[in-house]
This record gives C-alpha cells, structure tokens and sequence, in this order.
C-alpha cells in the first residue's frame, strides 16, 4: 500500500522528474527509472479497480516508456502525459460505448444506484472524455514549447483543471441527488 503511494506519488511528479532530470541524466535513464516503476506498480500491486482495461493506461505508460529506454529522446519522454490522457480517454470512450460507463462502475461499487444515476453518470463519464481529449491535445501542444512551458502545464495546471473538474462534478453531483432524493452516491 505505501509502495503504492510512493509509486504514484513519483508519477504525479512526472513533469518535474523529467524537467530536472534531463539536466543531469539521459533520456534512458529516466525512462529507465520510471518504466521500472512502472512495472513494479502494475505486476506488485493489488489491483482491486472497479474499472476493467484500466491496465491499458498503465501498459501504455510501460510501453512508451521502454521505447524510451532506447530511442533516449526527451521528446519521447514529454509525450508520457498525452499518452495518459488518450488512454484515459479510451477507456472512458470505450465504456460508453459498452456500457457500464467507468463512473457508473465507480458510483456503483459504493451503492447500488437507480437508473437516474445511471444516465447522470454517463453524462460524467462524457464529460471526462472530454476533459481527456482537451487535455492530451493541450499535452500534445506542449510537448513542442520550451521544458519550462511543457512543465507548467503538465505538473500544474492539467492538474488544476482536473481538481477544478473534480470540484464542479461534486457540485453538480450533491444538486443532482438533491433532486433524485436517492442515497446512492456519496
């Protein structure tokens, strides 16, 4: 569990690994580093996701990442969080199409939730889609600006914009089971 923590902890920092990394050491290196991590967290950890192909962003990740370790390109390495953010996409996208959606699946592993819930947290679940899509293509712009550019979006303010995402959802989520009057989510 602190592995896992510590683990997610050093992606969440990705931006900033990379940026003061590349400074001192080779592109492989840390895609060395990171992919090893990334193996220890996808073989090690207990993996009780309530979202199936959710293994597809971290075998994305590994992939990406081992590529890396022998392309040795910092370009490669900057592309890691448009890489996240369409895989994220993907399995959002998929879930829509084959039903249940990733947040009805997360709602309903508290809850059982009614059939409102479940068209509300489809909604979500499209709204996600489209934070991932903005999200990779404002990645993917600035992966061709300056390391400083590329870090102050990707370290900061993607996930700025996730919390403002996260906080608005809440929002909206409490006025929507105000008005359903079920329990179901919390």
């Amino acid at each position: 569990m602190i592995k896992n923590i510590v683990i997610g902890i050093i992606f969440l920092f990705y931006p900033f690994i990379v940026f003061i990394g590349l400074k001192w050491l080779e592109p492989s290196i840390i895609a060395l580093i990171l992919v090893s991590l990334t193996l220890l967290r996808f073989f090690f950890a207990k993996n009780n996701s309530t979202i199936p192909l959710i293994k597809i962003v971290s075998i994305n990740a590994i992939l990406l990442l081992s590529f890396n370790v022998f392309a040795n390109s910092a370009f490669v390495l900057k592309l890691y969080p448009v890489v996240i953010s369409f895989s994220f996409f993907s399995v959002f996208i998929y879930s829509i199409i084959k039903p249940p959606s990733v947040i009805t699946m997360i709602a309903s592993a508290r809850n059982k939730i009614t059939e409102n819930a479940v068209i509300y947290t489809q909604k979500v679940t499209l709204v996600w889609c489209v934070f991932f899509i903005l999200n990779g293509l404002i990645a993917l712009w600035t992966v061709f600006q300056t390391d400083e550019y590329w870090t102050l979006y990707n370290g900061i303010i993607s996930y700025v914009l996730m919390g403002i995402l996260f906080v608005c959802e809440w929002l909206v989520r409490r006025n929507f089971k105000k008005n359903d009057r079920s329990d179901y989510i919390t």
